[in-house]
């Protein structure tokens, strides 16, 4: 996934950055490596995914997400960091990981598909 310079959040800043899609929970940025973003349309797929790629970077101390409410489309996640990066920096970095990590299973598995090295059972089904 590419990442532009203008969508990301200024180091000396605490604006907030709505991408309309992504939107960081105004007041939850007290410091650059503290926030909570909220996802649109988005639930338990996304937000456990992520939080488990955020989890795997070093400099990610704490990550979590929470469904505010089963019948709203949003997930919140709650990023926590090192010194050496900011909450937005790792944001972008997890999303890049699991964009590759995405990538290598789609691959993996055409890869095997093309093989055709399997069988259907009776109804159509691997």
């Amino acid at each position: 996934m590419s990442t532009t310079k203008s969508a990301r959040m200024e180091e000396d800043s605490v604006e907030v950055v709505d991408t309309g899609k992504v939107t960081i929970v105004p007041g939850t940025m007290t410091e650059p490596q503290c926030a909570t973003f909220c996802l649109q349309d988005e639930d338990h797929t996304l937000g456990n995914a992520l939080r488990w790629t955020l989890m795997k970077n070093p400099e990610v101390d704490f990550a979590s997400y929470s469904i505010p409410h089963p019948s709203e489309a949003r997930t919140n996640l709650r990023i926590q960091t090192s010194d050496k990066t900011t909450a937005v920096d790792a944001m972008f970095k997890g999303l890049d990981d699991l964009t590759d990590i995405c990538s290598h299973i789609i691959q993996t598995f055409q890869a095997e598909i093309a093989k055709g090295e399997f069988e259907y059972d009776e109804e159509g089904v691997f």
